[in-house]
């Protein structure tokens, strides 16, 4: 059973000092998902509540990312302090680097996983920003779904995206972290739409201190993801 004393133990072990090693970490994490759980923790997870809110927002992104790029480290530590970095890929010779995880349009993550708990079912994208204003989501909410076309995806999660570059663009606080991975909903169109905005993300990530920017989506069973800097 994949419950919250397991979640915690889990935490234990990825925090420890001397991480754990990158294979272990993706196997015991493949298998917690592969576990069990009973509904009430499904749907805190969704929502990233209480203890569940370091492993959705946090956790499993990097998973993500470790699966679908080749990564030169050995094994992962997630300091799990609320300070930066929210990862190290640490690496035998010493060379650790920091890793920073944001999510985009984390607010209609939330409003999405609110409808699929209370109704079963819900939609994938509504296309809000962080920064809009309450009334605008609880009008989408409200509002039988609809569908969208692949410039709205295009334009929110591009808004989106570059609004989680323009929060971390802060060199005083990030030069010395190496890389900023940033989650986003790109189950939302094909994977080669995506080239429409990649150049224009790639000038935006340009004015960053991190040597490496990503993008890696946000499900499990199909991981993609892109480059940006």
């Amino acid at each position: 059973m994949f419950d919250e004393k397991a979640l915690n133990d889990f935490y234990s072990e990825i925090s420890s000092s001397e991480g754990m090693e990158i294979a272990t970490f993706q196997n015991m994490v493949a298998s917690l998902f592969a576990d069990n759980r009973i509904d009430h923790d499904i749907k805190e997870y969704r929502l990233g509540s209480n203890s569940w809110k370091k492993l959705r927002d946090e956790v499993a992104p990097v998973s993500r990312f470790l699966e679908f790029n080749h990564v030169e480290a050995n094994r992962v530590r997630f300091p799990l302090d609320n300070h930066t970095p929210d990862c190290w890929l640490m690496s035998s010779n010493g060379n650790d680097r920091g890793l920073e995880v944001t999510i985009e349009s984390g607010r209609e993550k939330y409003h999405l996983a609110t409808e699929l708990n209370k109704e079963g079912m819900g939609r994938g994208f509504v296309g809000l920003q962080d920064d809009d204003p309450q009334s605008e989501f609880n009008h989408s909410m409200s509002r039988p779904r609809v569908m969208y076309s692949s410039e709205q995806a295009l334009e929110a999660t591009k808004q989106g995206i570059t609004r989680c570059l323009s929060r971390k663009n802060q060199p005083e606080k990030y030069r010395h972290i190496y890389c900023l991975l940033i989650q986003a909903h790109l189950n939302a169109l094909p994977r080669d739409r995506w080239d429409a905005i990649k150049e224009e993300l790639v000038r935006e990530a340009n004015a960053l201190s991190f040597q490496e920017i990503h993008v890696i989506g946000d499900v499990g069973n199909d991981v993609w993801g892109f480059q940006i800097k």
